[in-house]
């Protein structure tokens, strides 16, 4: 089998035996790298959206013509997890490559942080007097739990990722790999020795670190594209995204079971907080 540009594969595309499960309570599905914490983990969208209805209204009653972003709280990036993780499969590296579906909210946040730039001093002091204010009636109890959730999931994935099935799968996608050339490949796609892509696979297609894209030409995209699928389909074939799966959701199964009480008292707050920010949205007419 040829890859784009000539390149021959030692290797099948294996996406049609991957899980397909619709995601729900306990069930897995690797396609949505769906997880154990998954269930405790609280929807920032909803509580950073009512939050700014919450500085709105300060910032009107204090004189200032203010509006806060219209985001839609409804949508996501196609291609996020759940649990807050960037997606990678065969799928996802066929449409956006390696940078993944973009955050449907994003320009109208990017707009709205633009348009702070030309606040007077007055009205920037004013902001954040309404944020501190804001944060008295809805704290910021959604990135206090997600934490807590991170810190728990955080021995599950290194788990999975030195589990020997775990390994084994990444010399044979090492392998490969061998065709693309990459002279800094690592020994894992998530390895401690670095990941994919690597500094010379985003150096030939234009990628920066720093969270603005620059122009790229469809050429530099193309790369992208060729290269990150080329990636998902080794990981799939040598049975590496299966057993970094299996592992990681095996490891949290136990991190559920150990932690039952503290999971439940965050579970409390995790429903308590989305009440009261969706109570919020509500009052303000936001869908």
């Amino acid at each position: 089998m040829e890859a784009d540009g000539g390149l021959e594969r030692d290797h099948e595309t294996a996406a049609g035996s991957v899980e397909a499960a619709a995601p729900g309570d306990g069930e897995k599905n690797r396609l949505k790298w769906v997880m154990p914490l998954d269930a405790y983990r609280v929807d920032n969208a909803l509580g950073d959206a009512a939050e700014g209805v919450l500085v709105e209204a300060c910032m009107r009653d204090e004189g200032f013509d203010y509006q806060r972003p219209q985001v839609d709280v409804s949508v996501r990036s196609e291609s996020m997890s759940l649990g807050g993780r960037r997606l990678f499969n065969v799928e996802t590296a066929a449409r956006w490559g390696y940078s993944g579906a973009p955050d449907p909210n994003a320009a109208i946040i990017r707009a709205a942080s633009e348009e702070s730039m030309s606040w007077s001093p007055e009205q920037d002091e004013q902001f954040w007097a309404c944020v501190d204010e804001a944060r008295e009636e809805l704290p910021t109890e959604g990135m206090r739990i997600n934490n807590a959730l991170a810190g728990l999931g955080a021995s599950a994935w290194n788990g999975a990722a030195l589990d020997p099935a775990v390994v084994a799968a990444a010399e044979k996608w090492v392998t490969c790999m061998q065709p693309l050339g990459v002279t800094d490949l690592p020994s894992s796609p998530n390895g401690e020795d670095g990941g994919t892509p690597t500094e010379t696979m985003s150096a030939s297609f234009g990628e920066i670190a720093d969270g603005m894209e620059n122009e790229r030409t469809p050429e530099q995209k193309a790369e992208e594209i060729r290269l990150a699928t080329f990636d998902a389909e080794c990981q799939e074939s040598s049975g590496y995204a299966q057993a970094l799966y299996d592992a990681e959701w095996e490891r949290q199964t136990t991190v559920v079971a150990e932690n039952e009480d503290a999971l439940a008292t965050l579970l409390e707050e995790k429903n308590a907080f989305e009440k009261q920010s969706r109570e919020i949205l509500d009052g303000a007419g936001v869908g």
